[in-house]
């Protein structure tokens, strides 16, 4: 870490831990030169993370950290949300479920709930999922803004995992219309000869695509009639998560 950002945050969080304080009780609790803390200072100033009290002349921390600290909170709540609806999901179908976000160029998971049954597809938190070749690395990039989906789609190596495997862009954007229109994505052996999976969009307020939510399960166990199920279980259980993102 650079000297200069160590500085940063040692100065906020000493502001953070006082009620009130000068920049000579900064720089002389810190061992760092007050010109340096006045700097610094007027930095987190100008983006409201600290304020200045212009009778007492004294700093604390201002309403951007207080905006910052409701996010992290929102954040923790609505994950705990997601997870009482994958538990769910999981009971229902019997299938493992896990919880998808946009990174890059991956559908990366970020939460999941394993499944019980003694044939059981788990997809490890931190895993990364292709965007061609996973539902839910589809169906994150079907529902992405179009802008960034047409850079996206540039960036994509079109990587043969079976041969179902979608391998140019002119078919998967075809593939991704088509789950526009019916609103879930499906991977019939795409990735995995073995392995079915299938995945609906989680939006938020201003309808943003912020995750996908995916079940996979062994081919023995992911008929037609399971995918059904598993496609209606998850698209009642996902619809009132979304009023409250």
């Amino acid at each position: 870490m650079s000297r200069a950002l160590e500085n940063g945050i040692a100065v906020l969080e000493f502001i953070s831990s006082k009620r009130a304080c000068t920049v000579t009780e900064i720089a002389d609790a810190l061992g760092i030169h007050k010109s340096t803390v006045s700097r610094i200072i007027q930095t987190f100033m100008q983006k409201d993370m600290v304020e200045l009290n212009r009778s007492s002349r004294m700093y604390s921390v201002g309403p951007a950290i207080l905006q910052m600290s409701n996010r992290y909170y929102k954040a923790r709540n609505i994950m705990g949300q997601i997870k009482s609806v994958m538990e769910t999901i999981c009971r229902q179908v019997e299938e493992s479920v896990h919880l998808c976000a946009l990174s890059n160029d991956a559908a990366v998971v970020v939460e999941q709930v394993e499944s019980a049954s003694r044939l059981v597809v788990n997809a490890k938190i931190g895993n990364r999922e292709p965007l061609h070749a996973s539902s839910v690395g589809k169906c994150l990039l079907a529902f992405v803004g179009e802008d960034e989906r047409n850079v996206m789609l540039s960036q994509i190596d079109y990587e043969r995992f079976t041969d179902k495997t979608i391998c140019d862009k002119r078919s998967l954007l075809a593939e991704l219309e088509n789950i526009r229109a019916k609103g879930y994505s499906v991977d019939d052996n795409e990735l995995s000869t073995d392995i079915r999976c299938v995945a609906v969009p989680i939006f938020d307020g201003r309808g943003r695509c912020i995750y996908s939510l995916g079940v996979s399960g062994a081919n023995s166990h992911m008929n037609q009639e399971k995918l059904a199920l598993i496609i209606e279980k998850m698209t009642a259980a996902v619809r009132p998560l979304m009023e409250t993102l």
